[in-house]
């Protein structure tokens, strides 16, 4: 698909060149893609920047389905998390700025355990219902 002219999401080729590497690449096997990964990031960029719905995509980009597929997928396999550490990481070195320090051995397996399902679970196990406002008892070990 050619376009007219890019959009102001467009990746610039020096943008591309510092991610390409850090997205997932096409399998050994298999057929190639129909469309370059380069195409459905600027998609996937032009809606985030937009703020369009995924059916008011341009016709410019493949479908708006293809590109939903990618974005879910590459959500899946946590390529936008690495995707910003990554970037994070090379800006802050540019910089001059020291990587930060890493959690606490301690506060890294509180922050784990806060975060997953079994918590919640006993947090909701705790909520006390009262007439007029939700409290919360705190079972103190």
């Amino acid at each position: 698909m050619a376009k007219s002219e890019p959009y102001p999401t467009d990746l610039s080729d020096a943008e591309w060149r510092a991610i390409r590497g850090l997205l997932p690449g096409q399998g050994k096997l298999g057929r190639p893609p129909r469309y370059e990964r380069r195409l459905m990031l600027n998609a996937i960029f032009y809606i985030t920047k937009s703020g369009c719905s995924w059916r008011d995509l341009p016709h410019d980009f493949p479908h708006w389905r293809l590109v939903y597929y990618y974005f879910a997928k590459w959500q899946a396999l946590g390529v936008w998390q690495r995707l910003n550490d990554t970037l994070r990481d090379r800006l802050r070195a540019a910089s001059g700025k020291k990587k930060p320090q890493r959690l606490r051995v301690s506060i890294a397996k509180a922050l784990r355990w806060l975060a997953s399902p079994e918590s919640a679970a006993l947090m909701r196990a705790r909520r006390c219902w009262d007439e007029n406002d939700t409290s919360w008892s705190i079972l103190w070990d």
